[in-house]
């Protein structure tokens, strides 16, 4: 399955996921599905991981494998898994637990392939 497939898919089964977009090893956008995408949401989800990995260490955390930031007008997830990022913009009151699931499986689909050579 390709990227864009899974995100096709990911889209079609997570009604809550206004946008999405994969980021490759390197920290760059792989492939992005619709919605309001910045194009700084690279540089900008890398600056928000980063703070929270930070924070995570400090205060002696595992590490960190998701980071959800909530409004009341939706939220951001970022999510790490096959050696890549996922980000996604949603819309009010997400169910975060459904959707994290929904992520990790994105990136399953289109990259455990690589995982398992």
């Amino acid at each position: 399955m390709t990227v864009d497939d899974a995100i096709r898919d990911l889209l079609n089964v997570s009604t809550d996921i206004q946008g999405v977009a994969v980021l490759g090893r390197d920290g760059d956008i792989v492939a992005s599905g619709p919605g309001a995408v910045a194009a700084d949401l690279a540089a900008t989800c890398g600056r928000l991981w980063e703070a929270a990995a930070l924070r995570g260490a400090a205060l002696g955390d595992s590490p960190l494998d998701h980071v959800v930031v909530q409004a009341t007008t939706g939220a951001v997830a970022l999510l790490a898994a096959c050696g890549r990022r996922i980000a996604a913009v949603t819309g009010p009151r997400p169910a975060v637990g459904l959707l994290l699931f929904d992520l990790r499986t994105c990136l399953g689909d289109a990259f455990g392939a690589e995982e398992e050579q």
